[in-house]
């Protein structure tokens, strides 16, 4: 995952459920609102106010009184703006509105005006976003007309009202979804955490409150704990299968040696004993290894702190004399004195296999370099060799595994000196890793925390 999708919510599945949700309560509010305001107006009925009675009788009497009849709408128009409001007339005979200066009346509007022609004192009519005030009866160039005057409701602007409501509504509903999304997804978080842990061999994940969902995702997680269950039970099965069987090589091999030793003392074949001698060291060896693989991947662990110096400087010094002896040269950086907390026999041991396994591919010389960070330190061994490829670096660290250019029997071990070294790692709740190294060689870095405990 990018450093960009923390900001992008559509990466995840809690952040697409979260807007799926939102816009589907946001839609419905705004379709919510949209109907209220178009189809839903509430008319009511009050007294006019006495100034709004007086421009009514004031327009009607300069009606009544012009020396000129211009057509009616002029005439409206121009007492609207001398008035500064807005004058509306029904001609009674035709039924039909006149209106002057001013926004056009709405259908609705001129519907109510023509309801309230019959009134016969003028009366307020209050709906959403006007007041209509009338009728005012008069005659004007032999008409009978209604006058009516139309204010804007100043009352009814509720704009800001709005505005808080919607604030509202987008803060109360992003929440909800929010809290309804992470609420949905939190189950499989909790399957994606463990499914990781069981990944890094922690057998012993379990979800909890599995048994308390009854849906989908509460099958899925006891799906996950019975396969759990059975991947323990097969682990379990197989240490105890390859302790077993390391336990009860000992004894026949302890036989064997022992038969060698008679042997050699009755100066039988000496190439063939060499031989059988050789095959039993090798049964031995191939037995050890086993024993610490069994023990690395149990994560039984004795840990106690030890200087990063004691515990690599003797190591160090072993590996320069084996390397001296077959004109090779190891180089060991200035070691920190940093305290830390490892079990010494497993940590040593992974770290001698990675030497061993550098000193026998170099061509002239391994570089070891061992460094502490804010919350870990790790060793890097590097060797000057011919390499391995990517793919290689990933599947050296499986047990039994050997490389194209390490199958003959001549190359020594049996392939489980870097399973170990991997098992004791994480044993450490560290890793190991290998890479190919810039002009040639292999690097296999070691990293542990510092807080291991």
């Amino acid at each position: 995952m990018t450093r960009y999708s923390f900001f992008n919510p559509a990466r995840r599945v809690v952040g697409r459920v979260f807007l799926w949700f939102w816009a589907t309560f946001l839609i419905a509010a705004v379709v919510a609102v949209w109907i209220g305001r178009t189809f839903i107006d509430n008319v009511e009925v009050s007294t006019p106010e006495e100034k709004e009675i007086a421009v009514l009788e004031n327009a009607a009497e300069r009606l009544k009184t012009a020396r000129r009849m211009p057509p009616l709408r002029f005439a409206l128009e121009r007492i609207s703006r001398q008035e500064r409001t807005m004058l509306v007339a029904v001609e009674r005979q035709s039924n039909t509105v006149i209106q002057g200066s001013g926004p056009r009346l709405r259908p609705k509007e001129q519907l109510r005006i023509r309801r309230l022609v019959s009134q016969q004192a003028p009366i307020a009519l209050v709906n959403r976003g006007s007041r209509i005030v009338g009728p005012q009866r008069l005659t004007y160039d032999g008409k009978e007309i209604a006058l009516f005057v139309v204010r804007p409701n100043r009352d009814a602007d509720n704009s800001t009202l709005l505005f808080s409501i919607v604030v509202v509504a987008l803060v109360i509903t992003m929440l909800l979804s929010y809290l309804f999304a992470r609420h949905l997804v939190r189950p499989v978080l909790q399957v994606q955490r463990c499914a990781r842990q069981l990944a890094e061999g922690n057998w012993h994940v379990r979800i909890d409150d599995a048994s308390k969902r009854q849906d989908e995702i509460g099958q899925l997680s006891r799906d996950f704990n019975q396969m759990a269950a059975h991947l323990e039970k097969m682990w379990v099965a197989q240490q105890r299968l390859l302790a077993d069987i390391s336990h009860e090589l000992r004894s026949p091999l302890a036989r064997l040696q022992m038969a060698l030793g008679l042997a050699w003392q009755q100066n039988i074949d000496s190439d063939t004993l060499t031989r059988i001698e050789r095959e039993s060291e090798r049964m031995d060896e191939l037995i050890g290894q086993l024993l610490h693989l069994t023990r690395a991947e149990s994560h039984k662990t004795e840990r106690e702190p030890v200087t990063l110096d004691a515990l690599l400087n003797a190591l160090c010094s072993d590996a320069r004399f084996e390397a001296e002896n077959i004109n090779k040269q190891v180089n060991v950086a200035q070691i920190p004195s940093q305290t830390v907390n490892v079990d010494k026999e497993m940590a040593r041991r992974a770290i001698e296999n990675v030497l061993r396994n550098a000193i026998h591919y170099a061509s002239h010389c391994v570089d070891v370099t061992v460094s502490v960070k804010n919350t870990y330190w790790e060793i890097a061994v590097c060797d000057d060799g011919s390499g391995l490829t990517a793919e290689e670096c990933e599947q050296i660290f499986t047990p039994f595994y050997r490389t194209t250019q390490a199958r003959d029997r001549a190359s020594g071990g049996v392939g489980l000196g870097l399973a170990i070294a991997k098992a004791a790692a994480h044993m450490h709740d560290g890793s190991v890793q290998a890479r190919p190294r810039e002009g040639g060689g292999l690097c296999v870095t070691f990293r542990f925390p510092l807080d291991s405990k």
